[in-house]
């Protein structure tokens, strides 16, 4: 698979969970292509990435569910907003990581977290489905691309445990 990887050196948040825990030594960041290929170019990445660091399968595949939410509705409501990023951090020397950190970035900075009703209809679920996964530790921050110049946006983020606590 062809992709445009990047080792980011001192990844700060959207990586980094509120309350400033510490530990985040290295990350890597995608470019994720714009249209529906979005969020299938997001699972494979994070998917392979995870399977080479040791991570067990019941959280790669809770991390793909999760990417695959936040890189749709970047592709759904901002596909005219580039850059669109998948980032990935871990914490940590072990392998594999006991948590890892991933974020989906586009250019869409005016964007606000939508607030979420069961009664909805058949969109707006996915928020509330990576906040129940990542057990509330998700988020939204502004922040600008990693990937070559710096385009401000925002970035979506969860973190996911990868071993029993």
């Amino acid at each position: 698979m062809h992709r445009t990887t990047e080792l980011i050196h001192d990844i700060s948040p959207p990586c980094a969970v509120p309350g400033g825990e510490p530990g985040i030594r290295e990350g890597w960041a995608w470019s994720l292509p714009r249209g529906p290929a979005c969020a299938r170019h997001a699972r494979a990445l994070l998917a392979e990435t995870l399977a080479d660091l040791g991570v067990p399968r019941d959280p790669i595949a809770d991390a793909k569910l999760m990417v695959s939410e936040l890189a749709t509705n970047a592709y759904q409501h901002a596909a005219d907003y580039g850059p669109h990023e998948l980032w990935l951090a871990v914490d940590g020397d072990a392998q594999p990581p006991a948590e890892i950190r991933c974020a989906v970035f586009d250019a869409y900075a005016d964007a606000r977290l939508p607030g979420y009703s069961w009664t909805s209809g058949d969109c707006g679920r996915g928020l509330s489905i990576v906040a129940q996964m990542s057990q509330g530790r998700w988020g939204l921050v502004h922040t600008l691309s990693r990937l070559g110049t710096p385009v401000p946006g925002k970035a979506v983020w969860f973190a996911v445990r990868t071993r029993a606590a």
